[in-house]
């Protein structure tokens, strides 16, 4: 049972269950429906545009609502084809009237003044009735890449045309280069980077920023309309469909480059509470509060109430139809430790219906622990990973922690020499599921692996910082570049779902910034030339992923993985051996990753619970990861200082290349 700080109004309203909230439009005629069971009157007002009214809208008619006490629902019918109608509520609450935009917007005009009738269909580009999702057999086989719209391509870097620098139509240009160079940029570039899935920063309506100019910058966690694509990204933000048909055209763009889209959802809080549809509409019902103060464990002055009946409708509602309407693979959920665990077990049944594909996971904690509204045994925390679905992951910060050292200070992880947090990396390289090193996942597929995201420094600051040469963020120093490549092996070579920062893998900078939510387009902007500057640190991941992708106990989603690995620490070097035994034809049987973060060369011997055999091959180290033969050895070995090491036993890749001669490998020097 949920623990709350206010009255339950599921107790005193009528709750409605079914799908047809906001408007149903046909070409003869548009139903309204709004659940308002507090209102004593609600009227629905059309307009000609969705600018205000001294920026020359009209007032086309105003229409009376008719009540359902049965569900609380006030609805009309108008007769004709309204699309491209703008419309909001008139909703009488006691003595106040507040006039509001519709909960389930699904088009708005200019800075959401108004909600629009669309006729989706006209949305749609074309072949969009044969776009395809974009899905992986498991969760851990996704290779997730996460990026700002606007950053992606608002630096003349990007070779983007002019045009459509820092908007969605910017995924749609193909073949996009470093200009006066032939290095691919964009889409381009990540079709040869090798990663699975984008997660777009939120991409829903927000308030922080201008639509009219996009001159501000934001990240955008801050929503107004929740199933809304954002204007300023938009080419037009004055007609409502025209941010729906562009945002479908950049999610067809990415699927037809093989590439998933993951939405970055923020249903933990609003721009503003007071202010927002949910409030106006029925008050004091979809937020947390505490007499009449909003809550605050999203940080943000306002939290919303999972666990009440229409809100945990509308979460439930507006996935489902994200999924469908736009083709969106999977979801993010921000502070995802603010929702219930029963919420989003039901949001994982209600996506399992469409495809249990659909990518789900995010962030099990919140920003006040001390003003959640829920008690810590319901909400979605790590401590309670065991009452979710083993298909929603969590970000694993102990795993971040481990390996780099805290987000934005000057203290080091595994990665610049530290050992205390060994046991934190060696939980992680086991997808959080291992009882021996520490466990609070069910299996690997609830572990997203991470060393950096949107929030705080970016790996290469970190590196920066923690390494005392905060200044110099266009440095090629090799030992600040074999901490990055020790970052990715564990990143990639780890159990769990692989996830980094757009850049990360080219050393993206944000010169120390480590809140850089609202600052310029010269901070956050992906500078596309680094990808030529460290083009060896890039080629370092493109070979990573290739070799994740080839290796399938890597993505195991189960516990089986974690039978399958033998990991050991010396002190100095870490290793994980994998027995893929019974793996297919067309795999390696064994894999090693072996990791050095100490000053020296290291001997080391590989252990397992099965017997190894006498040849292995390197397909990376501390240079090149390929995932072709570099040089042979046998069981015990040498690694160089701050490297790592990825090999496979010699008779399954002499197989797999049809290699006869067994000399043509060279041996370990």
């Amino acid at each position: 049972m949920i623990t709350k700080f206010y009255s339950n109004k599921d107790e005193i309203y009528n709750t409605y269950d079914k799908n047809d909230l906001g408007f149903t439009y046909s070409k003869e005629k548009t139903t309204f429906k709004v659940w308002a069971p507090s209102a004593s009157q609600v009227l629905l007002k059309l307009y000609s545009t969705g600018s205000y009214l001294e920026d020359g809208a009209t007032v086309l008619s105003i229409n009376q609502m008719y009540y359902d006490y049965q569900t609380g629902v006030w609805s009309t019918t108008i007769d004709g084809d309204l699309h491209g109608v703008y419309y909001t509520y008139v909703v009488q609450n006691g003595n106040v009237s507040s006039e509001t935009q519709d909960v389930y917007s699904k088009a708005t005009g200019v800075n959401s003044a108004r909600s629009m009738v669309v006729d989706l269909e006209r949305t749609n580009p074309d072949g969009w009735d044969k776009d395809k999702h974009i899905f992986v057999d498991e969760q851990t086989k996704a290779i997730v890449w996460e990026i700002h719209v606007r950053d992606f391509s608002s630096s003349n870097t990007s070779g983007v045309s002019k045009e459509h620098r820092g908007t969605y139509l910017a995924f749609t240009e193909m073949d996009t280069k470093v200009p006066n160079t032939n290095a691919p940029t964009c889409v381009s570039y990540l079709k040869e980077l090798g990663i699975t899935h984008v997660q777009l920063n939120p991409v829903f309506d927000f308030g922080s920023v201008d639509e009219a100019t996009g001159v501000e910058y934001n990240w955008g966690y801050d929503p107004v309309n929740y199933n809304v694509p954002e204007g300023s990204y938009s080419t037009d933000p004055y007609h409502g469909e025209v941010r729906i048909k562009e945002f479908k055209q950049m999610v067809k763009a990415l699927h037809d480059a093989g590439i998933g889209v993951i939405m970055d959802v923020v249903y933990n809080h609003m721009y503003s509470g007071g202010d927002s549809c949910f409030e106006k509409t029925v008050p004091n019902y979809y937020f947390r509060k505490q007499g009449n103060r909003y809550l605050n464990s999203a940080g943000c002055g306002n939290v919303t109430a999972s666990e009440k009946v229409m809100f945990r409708k509308f979460m439930i509602d507006s996935v489902r139809y994200w999924t469908e309407e736009y083709h969106i693979d999977g979801f993010r959920f921000d502070l995802m430790a603010c929702h219930d665990y029963e919420t989003m077990n039901l949001i994982r049944e209600e996506l399992d219906k469409i495809d249990k594909r659909i990518l789900m996971y995010g962030e099990p904690w919140t920003a006040d622990n001390g003003d959640n509204g829920i008690s810590g045994d319901d909400c979605c925390s790590k401590g309670n990973a065991k009452k979710l679905s083993s298909r929603i992951g969590m970000f694993n910060d102990d795993m971040r922690n481990g390996i780099k050292g805290g987000s934005d200070d000057d203290t080091k992880g595994y990665i610049q020499g530290a050992n205390f947090d060994t046991y934190k990396v060696l939980a992680g390289m086991l997808g959080a599921s291992s009882d021996t090193f520490g466990r609070w996942a069910k299996r690997p597929s609830q572990c997203i692996t991470y060393a950096s995201a949107h929030d705080n420094l970016t790996l290469w600051d970190k590196l920066l910082k923690s390494n005392w040469c905060c200044s110099d963020y266009d440095t090629t120093d090799p030992k600040i570049i074999n901490q990055n490549k020790l970052s990715a092996a564990f990143v990639l070579m780890s159990l769990g779902v692989p996830f980094m920062l757009a850049g990360e893998e080219f050393a993206r900078t944000k010169k120390g910034d480590h809140n850089s939510y609202r600052s310029p387009d010269s901070v956050n902007s992906i500078d596309w030339q680094r990808t030529i500057t460290y083009k060896d640190l890039v080629d370092y991941y493109k070979g990573l992923i290739a070799i994740r992708k080839k290796f399938s106990l890597l993505t195991l989603a189960s516990e089986d993985a974690v039978h399958k690995t033998y990991m050991t620490y010396n002190g100095k070097v870490i290793a994980g051996t994998m027995a893929n035994l019974d793996g297919g034809p067309n795999e390696y049987k064994y894999m090693a990753i072996v990791l050095n973060n100490t000053e020296e060369k290291c001997s080391f011997e590989l252990k397992s619970k099965y017997e190894l055999p006498n040849r292995w091959y390197v397909i990376a180290d501390h240079d090149i990861a390929s995932g072709e033969a570099i040089r042979a050895f046998d069981n015990n070995f040498e690694i160089r200082p701050h490297s790592a090491l990825v090999i496979v036993d010699a008779d399954s890749y002499d197989r797999l290349h049809d290699i006869k001669d067994k000399n043509i490998i060279p041996n370990f020097r």
